[in-house]
């Protein structure tokens, strides 16, 4: 049998363990209109080969990952020493939640900066004042106004500059003012969860000195992610590409446990020569689905005519499969045949018959032997 054909009979065994999905049973396929149903006894029966309906589908294999979209990698906002760890890996965490302490002299220094800046730029603004006064009355020149003027902007930039670090670092606003007063010294940073999720990897523990800026690839201290959702990254094989489009449905099965089923739909497509990576966002009820899980994927591509005849017309002696063609009243020739995918009580048949040939059916078994 094809590969074809071993695709389509595994997606009919999933397809009738788990009842309804957007993929149906292959099994299920109807004739078109005017196919007379099978007969009920061993009467030989001469039925000719009709056309019926078979869903494409593609089977490949998967690897679950998670939701990139969805995902949160908290790294060190400043290099320090971790004082408290606070979350562990498996705890579900919302937006604000502490994670851990660390203990930074950068931060320290982000401090004196921007106080030293606010000073900077008071004292600017203050020599700016003076200045335009002492022009209104010709008491200086033209350009030491323009020069406090400019000195007044680099002071408000710097002192900008100051306050965007000190956010950068975790601190808010609203500490601003003791820290221009130089009331706020503490150099101990309370990194937060940016938002919900479950913390599914940790790197970090007491007493650990992480950096910040240091590495083109910095270490993820904590990894959030939503697992309510989980992306299915699967292989397809240039031979299979062009019939695939976004949108189309698809079903995962787990390896371990083939009674569960997922249904999604494709939602990418790589635009990669040598391989096409679909990735597919589905549901995960119950947490089942784990990144790095090896899944199998069932891609429907849309529904295909294909001749076909009843698989009791079928003979297989060795490794030749024939049917039994009659030629007039009492003629029958043995024809060899291809055969395509299962369709249930029905197969597909490749080569060696058309619409106009005429087979023997059920009883043909009582004929084969006296057919010369």
């Amino acid at each position: 049998m094809s590969v074809r054909c071993a695709v389509l009979l595994l997606l009919a065994l999933v397809s009738a363990a788990c009842g309804d999905s957007s993929i149906p049973p292959l099994a299920s396929s109807k004739p078109e209109a005017g196919t007379a149903a099978a007969p009920t006894d061993l009467t030989p029966k001469v039925v000719a080969p009709e056309y019926r309906t078979r869903l494409g589908v593609i089977e490949t294999t998967g690897k679950v990952q998670f939701n990139e979209e969805a995902l949160v990698r908290v790294q060190a906002p400043a290099t320090g020493r971790v004082l408290e760890v606070f979350a562990r890996p498996g705890d579900s965490v919302e937006p604000g939640a502490r994670l851990l302490v660390i203990d930074s002299a950068d931060l320290g220094a982000a401090k004196s900066d921007y106080a030293k800046a606010v000073a900077d730029a008071e004292r600017s603004a203050a020599a700016l004042k003076l200045t335009r006064e002492m022009f209104e009355v010709q008491a200086v020149a033209q350009k030491e106004l323009r020069e406090a003027e400019n000195d007044a902007r680099k002071a408000v930039a710097e002192r900008e500059r100051a306050a965007a670090r000190l956010r950068t670092l975790g601190v808010s606003p609203d500490h601003f003012g003791g820290i221009a007063a130089r009331a706020d010294a503490t150099t101990t940073i309370v990194v937060t969860a940016p938002r919900s999720g479950v913390v599914v990897e940790r790197n970090v523990a007491p007493g650990q000195v992480v950096a910040y800026g240091q590495s083109d690839t910095p270490v993820n201290l904590f990894l959030i992610a939503d697992l309510g959702t989980m992306w299915v990254v699967a292989d397809v094989y240039e031979p299979d590409v062009p019939p695939l489009r976004r949108g189309q449905s698809m079903v995962v099965t787990l390896r371990c446990c083939p009674g569960k089923r997922y249904e999604g739909a494709v939602s990418y497509i790589s635009d990669m020569v040598d391989k096409e990576t679909r990735t597919v966002s589905v549901g995960n009820r119950g947490r089942s689905l784990k990144a790095e899980m090896f899944v199998n994927v069932a891609i429907a591509v849309g529904t295909t005519r294909v001749l076909a005849i009843p698989q009791v017309a079928v003979h297989r002696e060795g490794s030749q499969t024939f049917v039994l063609v009659t030629k007039g009243q009492d003629e029958r020739e043995h024809r060899s045949v291809r055969l395509g995918a299962d369709l249930g009580d029905f197969v597909e048949v490749l080569a060696g018959l058309t619409p106009d040939d005429r087979v023997v059916s059920m009883g043909s078994i009582l004929l084969k032997g006296k057919t010369p």
